[in-house]
């Protein structure tokens, strides 16, 4: 079973900062290349902002901070302005104004954008800083908002395995928004059935509760269902899959063709479970593994399953950043 094979993926929408590779808005005037986020762009739709331009601070501009002395301010020390009160208000009044997104990609360290890299200063006039693990502004809004939204900088999302649970969670939710558009209960029970393994790998009890949404026992009407479905898969996804959940995962998978292999076969198996044990982005094998099996044996319900391909192939664990 090749990736090519696989049937179309839903086109996430995710709001990024508009430095990472879209205009020359840092405060030097210079643009920051993200050859990542270069790559996701055949496979998203892009949003880009940037806080400081709009809020009216030129390209370029005198830098600005975090001061944090018991009341949290933004200042730009060198003109003595304070604005903190803009950014705010901005924030709260762009967020407001979102409708279809799926997901966040901020500038690491910035003052309005950081999250939990950016540096906090006591005073506007400070050499060194309190510590450098501070939310900018617009990034502590968007935490506060879309608490159960994914989010991540574009630092974060080099490693294989944070970028791999980002973007499970961010197709995942692109693929619902999707079906949400049909307000019919027979697609909400197919998106279900084909992530069905990989929300047991995420966490087995949350997926039996989910299904009993879709069996709608209460005959509540549809709209409810679905954002009582909404609010399970927001939770199930909040968290990165365990190792012990996501090995049973595989396991319940395994039995689908393991009768047709041979004792060795079955060992080389047990072996690669281990290697994932030891280490975690094995998964990216195993997931390659899965899908060569379910097509070598004509296991249909194994192809489906988007927990052997959650987002695009060019986006996985084996991409290399050149």
């Amino acid at each position: 079973m090749q990736y090519s094979e696989n049937p179309n993926f839903s086109r996430p929408i995710i709001v990024v900062s508009r430095c990472l590779g879209f205009a020359n808005c840092r405060y030097d005037g210079k643009i920051i290349p993200s050859p990542f986020i270069e790559h996701m762009k055949p496979f998203v739709e892009f949003i880009d902002v940037c806080p400081e331009c709009d809020i009216g601070l030129g390209v370029p501009r005198e830098p600005i901070f975090i001061i944090d002395n018991g009341d949290r301010k933004l200042i730009q020390q060198a003109t003595d302005l304070n604005i903190t009160e803009n950014m705010q208000k901005f924030s709260r009044s762009y967020l407001d104004k979102l409708e279809d997104f799926d997901a966040f990609i901020l500038k690491s360290k910035s003052p309005s954008c950081g999250l939990g890299t950016t540096k906090v200063f006591k005073n506007p006039d400070d050499d060194k800083p309190l510590h450098n693990k501070g939310n900018g502004l617009f990034a502590e809004a968007v935490l506060s908002n879309y608490s159960d939204i994914p989010v991540i900088d574009e630092k974060d999302i080099l490693d294989p395995l944070l970028r791999d649970h980002f973007l499970i969670r961010t197709f995942s939710l692109a693929s619902f928004r999707e079906v949400s558009l049909s307000g019919k209960i027979h697609s909400l029970i197919e998106y279900h059935t084909k992530n069905k393994l990989l929300f047991m790998a995420y966490n087995k009890q949350i997926m039996a509760a989910m299904g009993d949404i879709i069996a709608n026992r209460d005959i509540l009407p549809v709209e409810d269902v679905y954002e009582n479905y909404l609010s399970l898969l927001l939770h199930i996804l909040s968290s990165p899959a365990g190792t012990g959940s996501t090995v049973n995962a595989l396991m319940h998978a395994f039995g689908y063709f393991s009768r047709h292999l041979t004792a060795a076969e079955k060992f080389s198996f047990i072996r690669k479970l281990q290697q994932y044990r030891e280490d975690s982005s094995f998964i990216f094998e195993l997931r390659k593994w899965f899908l060569s099996c379910a097509h070598k044996f004509n296991v249909q319900y194994l192809s489906e399953q988007t927990f052997f391909y959650p987002y695009p192939e060019e986006l996985s664990g084996s991409f290399q950043i050149v």
